[in-house]
């Protein structure tokens, strides 16, 4: 489903369901559709009114499928480089991406979401999560810093995610502000989870087929997607996935050069902001 078809799908919502999403909202996991999908979607304003359909149409959602793997041990974080990095981008790979999936939803009176902030976000990923290089013009949100963990009655953790947003600049609600030109957002959204446990992309190719960029010996899947943001036209979306340390990375950017995307990436998993990039 695209936002045209969820746009569509507007005309087709009880107008009392409609009242009923503005008086009621539900508490979901920090990072869920609105902001996942906005730190992943290239137009904002489409996807802002038909979360609101999806809530009241939708609002509890299937369990996570399968078991829950056990929390990597990440006692002993990784050693960062200090010496420069150099990437050369003639070895970066990008592969044809569709985009994200429906996002995973958690009944709030099954399972109990605790917030992750300060020296406890350290302890557990063991790590400041905020990138050490980030392209010029772009500010964090106010929510970064804080995570939230998604724990079940028997006390396993089935998610674990934070969320870190870095656009041009925020509206009021935070959400990313929107280019008139373009009709979409500038920046980027990094996730972060030791479970594994991130909005999920779907590529042209399977695993399998897909090419990876070795960027100091971590394997990155990189993908392209463009996105149609009517009435502007379209919008490049990057999608960049990778392990490092026990944890699992996610990067979205939309409206930035790849240069710039890669040498964030850079910057995660080699911990330094002396980074050279050859085109």
């Amino acid at each position: 489903m695209n936002g045209k078809d969820l746009l569509l799908g507007l005309g087709y919502v009880d107008e009392t369901y409609i009242q009923a999403a503005e008086e009621k909202t539900l508490r979901k996991p920090f990072g869920t559709a609105l902001r996942r999908y906005g730190a992943m979607a290239a137009c904002f304003a489409v996807l802002i009114v038909a979360t609101t359909v999806f809530y009241t149409r939708s609002p509890v959602g299937p369990t996570p499928p399968g078991p829950v793997v056990a929390l990597p041990d990440i006692s002993q974080p990784p050693e960062f480089v200090s010496e420069e990095v150099t990437v050369d981008m003639k070895q970066v790979y990008f592969n044809d991406a569709i985009g994200s999936q429906e996002d995973i939803w958690y009944n709030p009176e099954v399972y109990t979401i605790t917030s992750l902030t300060g020296q406890a976000l350290t302890d557990y990923y063991q790590r400041d999560l905020t990138p050490l290089w980030l392209p010029d013009g772009l500010t964090p949100s106010k929510q970064n810093g804080r995570a939230e963990q998604v724990i079940a009655a028997d006390g396993t953790i089935v998610s674990d995610m934070a969320v870190l947003d870095f656009y041009s600049g925020f509206q009021d609600d935070n959400l990313p502000e929107l280019y008139k030109d373009t009709n979409a957002a500038k920046g980027l959204s990094l996730s972060v989870s030791r479970l594994g446990i991130l909005p999920h992309w779907d590529y042209v190719l399977p695993e399998q087929e897909r090419q990876t960029t070795d960027i100091d010996g971590i394997a990155v899947t990189l993908g392209v997607s463009i996105r149609l943001c009517e009435p502007a036209g379209t919008v490049e979306v990057i999608n960049a996935e990778w392990e490092s340390g026990g944890l699992h990375f996610q990067l979205t950017a939309q409206q930035i050069e790849r240069t710039d995307v890669v040498k964030t990436i850079a910057s995660i998993i080699t911990g330094t902001m002396n980074i050279t990039i050859i085109n």
